[in-house]
């Protein structure tokens, strides 16, 4: 460890070094901080996949260290040494994934993380490299020391060969318990590097602030997790695994081939039906990718249209079955599920959820949705969504005078503002909401703001490419800002990638988002998609300071959902509301829907 010298590394196996732990804790250091690790395993028995699960693994290790030293400490045998250190400790705390510490010391210990002063180095990473890995030996080997991790591959060896798991390791096994020590040293570093960074009075603070407030709400969610309606969803998974079975039994009757293999139902589609297929694997065979079959319900003669838009259910309820209900069948807790939510899931910023996969869920989904229920029979569900939150922050940083009066004259009315631009496009007062052109219209302003080209906005709007054409010609006379908004960003980032070597924009916190060299053309997409997320975030800290934090359950695309007591529906509803509407710094004030109460999520749609 070329760049570690004089590290040391102590295991708290007597009390002779118990009070040498508690006698260095109490010790003046930089920055007033010390770090805070955990080495976690299987309980023997169970699945190895459990050692990171904070409701089926167990503490093993607590590793504390500075700069300069970590101390490894057996949980079973002396965890009431680290309960006299740390209850005395005052001073800031450090880690590298809070989350995952913070969960385990709640569910395991007497102990919880002080998240008032505590920091985070893997935020602090994602924050000022979002292009790189958030990962601590990867972190390591690039700002500290390329071989300052080699205590794992040693580790990684003595497994192998006595047939250990993270789970049965002893804990004096100095390989272990030193590779554990090791990375409260290694994360101290990280922060004395990154902190200067990110600390009051820099362009990243605010930014920071937020993502560390974030982290803390939604580690609670975690914590309290969601309950599930078992009944239904073991109902639901019957249903959707007996559809998906008649599908196949239908097409292997029918045609003689398997509907799950693509090289047998691409051969089907072009060889039998007649059908070209455009899209590719990256070997180049044909691929019936859910655009290609998209398609073909659009294009496609009678049995192509038939057959693709079966396949397309068929996968759809393979997914809702395996993806959700079996998930929530086989990963529930006592009735509850708690999903992994990662608060910068995405380069832009935006959350993902894993475990289930709840981020995958399509806008208006009522079936998954149906089978989350309030905490107990006492409460209701609420639930409130950002309305329309990218299209009117790209209608505010467009500057576009007619786009910005139309959403006001909407926000007057109540009116929908895709209807209100269509009765403008189309010059049809008497345009209504449930028109079928007003897809053709959401098309053109989602397309613009993923990079979608006509072709794709046509695809997924299921209409022809010239009358999605002729939309989006009209959408440019009527609102030019959009397009010249677009224009001005691209070449900024063109800009910043000929004299810094790196396209780039800024959200309105301040946070840099970085694209790809040759993808200077997303970065529209990452401002709006990125302050969106900051614009959530910040919702989720005005619930917080409202004392909501205890009530909510989940948060999903741009929408939470929350208990609340059957008495005090309506005024939390209220409070609801006013934390999840922005309307200063934004031309267009930032809206949100707010539904219940509710007996269950679905009930909303």
């Amino acid at each position: 460890m070329t760049g570690l010298k004089g590290v040391q590394f102590d295991l708290v196996d007597s009390l002779d070094e118990a009070q040498r732990f508690l006698s260095w804790l109490g010790q003046k250091r930089p920055n007033d901080a010390i770090s805070i690790d955990t080495e976690t395993g299987e309980i023997p028995g169970n699945d190895r996949n459990d050692a990171l699960s904070p409701w089926k693994g167990q503490l093993r290790l607590v590793q504390v260290g500075d700069g300069m030293q970590g101390w490894s400490i057996p949980w079973d045998t002396w965890k009431g040494v680290f309960y006299q250190g740390m209850n005395r400790y005052e001073g800031l705390i450090v880690c590298h994934n809070i989350a995952f510490e913070a969960k385990f010391f709640e569910l395991h210990s007497s102990w919880k993380i002080p998240w008032h002063r505590s920091h985070d180095t893997m935020i602090m990473a994602q924050l000022l490299d979002p292009l790189g890995s958030g990962a601590l030996k990867s972190l390591t080997a690039k700002y500290i020391d390329p071989y300052a991790a080699h205590l794992q591959d040693e580790l990684s060896a003595g497994l192998a060969k006595n047939g250990w798991t993270w789970g049965t390791v002893p804990v004096e096994y100095e390989p272990y318990w030193a590779y554990g020590a090791l990375d409260p040293i290694l994360t101290m570093r990280l922060f004395a590097r990154f902190w200067p960074q990110v600390k009051e009075g820099t362009p990243y603070h605010y930014a920071y602030e937020l993502e560390m407030n974030t982290r803390r709400i939604v580690t609670r969610m975690e914590l309290n997790g969601a309950r599930l309606d078992l009944n239904y969803s073991q109902k639901k998974y019957d249903e959707l695994i007996g559809y998906t079975e008649q599908v196949k039994d239908w097409v292997k009757n029918t045609y003689k081939a398997s509907v799950t293999s693509n090289a047998q139902m691409a051969r089907l589609f072009q060889d039998t039906l007649g059908a070209h297929i455009d899209e590719r694997t990256p070997s180049g065979q044909a691929s019936l990718s859910k655009d290609q079959l998209k398609y073909f319900t659009i294009n496609g003669s009678e049995p192509v249209k038939q057959l693709a838009d079966v396949m397309l259910k068929q996968r759809k309820a393979d997914k809702l079955a395996g993806t959700y209900f079996l998930n929530f069948l086989n990963g529930n807790t006592n009735g509850f599920v708690h999903p992994s939510i990662k608060t910068m899931g995405a380069r832009t910023g935006r959350m993902s959820i894993q475990n289930p996969a709840l981020q995958t869920l399509p806008k208006g989904d009522d079936v998954v949705r149906r089978a989350f229920l309030p905490k107990d029979d006492d409460h209701v569900i609420i639930t409130s969504d950002l309305d329309q939150v990218e299209f009117r922050m790209f209608a505010s940083l467009s500057k576009d005078a007619n786009l910005i009066s139309l959403f006001h004259n909407a926000d007057a009315t109540g009116s929908d503002p895709f209807t209100e631009i269509g009765r403008e496009i189309y010059q049809d007062p008497s345009m209504q909401k449930s028109d079928k052109r007003r897809a053709l219209i959401k098309g053109v302003v989602y397309g613009r703001l993923y990079g979608a080209g006509v072709s794709k906005q046509a695809l997924t709007a299921g209409v022809p490419e010239e009358q999605m054409r002729s939309v989006s010609n009209a959408f440019d006379r009527r609102f030019p800002g959009m397009q010249v908004f677009q224009k001005d960003v691209e070449a900024l980032g063109m800009r910043h990638l000929h004299l810094e070597g790196q396209g780039y924009v800024n959200t309105w916190t301040g946070r840099r988002l970085p694209c790809d060299e040759d993808r200077v053309y997303t970065l529209v997409n990452y401002m709006i998609q990125g302050g969106a997320a900051e614009v959530f975030k910040s919702n989720l800290v005005k619930l917080d300071q409202a004392d909501l934090t205890e009530l909510l359950i989940v948060p999903v695309h741009d929408e939470i959902v929350l208990n609340a007591p059957r008495g005090q529906a309506e005024e939390i509803q209220r409070i609801v509301r006013e934390c999840m509407t922005t309307t200063d710094g934004w031309e267009v004030q930032l809206t949100a829907d707010v539904d219940g109460p509710l007996e269950n999520w679905g009930a909303k749609y």
